[in-house]
């Protein structure tokens, strides 16, 4: 699980002005992290998917 800091670092390195930031990151405490989720909703903001990557570690490690 992603923290907030870690999203918000992320959301920086993808190119997100900080008002845009803040209403991911609203969203995310109001409705938890879904890195499905926060990929598209980057997709409909015109910025390229960064998040499905930590949800393909995680399938990835549980299977172990």
């Amino acid at each position: 699980m992603m923290t907030l800091d870690e999203i918000a670092f992320e959301l920086e390195l993808a190119g997100l002005s900080r008002q845009q930031q803040v209403k991911l990151l609203s969203f995310c405490k109001t409705n938890g992290f879904d890195a499905k989720v926060f990929d598209q909703k980057l997709r409909l903001m015109g910025f390229e998917p960064v998040f499905s990557i930590y949800d393909d570690e995680e399938d990835t490690s549980s299977k172990s």
